[in-house]
């Protein structure tokens, strides 16, 4: 099991409450973040964060997938969201997204470098993977700094049509050597 609150500065990862939910809306419903994302829709259909947040305790009990919230660890506001599969899915191990007024802050790389850190540490995983668009320049570098590589290109339908994306990965191993410590 994973902890319920994660200190990693300047964010705080904590479980989801259904009090978040208009903050999830609010933050998503913006076009550039959904765009940037393999899974959000756009518009965000209202009910969806609720929904969504609802099935977290079941998925955190059966070990499926663990969602935490990003706040902005000064002052606890909401600003993204990361969420860490042990099992890869279609997904990947690892996904993630931050409201835009928050890009370029530093808050995605503290988030994925905390959840690759407990997928090694707490689950056992031996690799952790992530995909991100390959026109999302600013999430390949998250993941670089977080000692992910690319390890293939493909196309994948995303809004309707084929888009190019990267697969990144990081092994025990690689993260261990101190790859995932820059």
């Amino acid at each position: 099991m994973l902890p319920e609150d994660i200190l990693a500065w300047p964010v705080l990862l904590r479980h989801f409450t259904p009090a978040d939910a208009p903050h999830v809306r609010e933050l998503v419903g913006d076009r550039s973040v959904s765009d940037t994302t393999a899974v959000i829709p756009y518009p965000y259909p209202d009910g969806m964060a609720e929904a969504w947040i609802a099935t977290h305790a079941r998925e955190r009990a059966c070990g499926i997938q663990y969602a935490y919230a990003i706040l902005r660890a000064e002052d606890r506001l909401l600003v993204g969201a990361i969420v860490l599969r042990p099992v890869a899915d279609e997904h990947e191990n690892l996904g993630y997204w931050i409201g835009r007024e928050y890009w370029g802050r530093g808050y995605a790389t503290a988030a994925v470098r905390a959840m690759v850190a407990l997928a090694f540490r707490c689950l056992d995983c031996q690799q952790v993977t992530a995909s991100h668009l390959a026109r999302n320049v600013g999430s390949g570098r998250v993941l670089e700094k977080c000692g992910l590589t690319i390890v293939h290109r493909e196309s994948r339908e995303h809004r309707g049509r084929i888009e190019p994306f990267c697969v990144c990965g990081v092994t025990r191993d690689a993260w261990e050597a101190g790859t995932g410590m820059r």
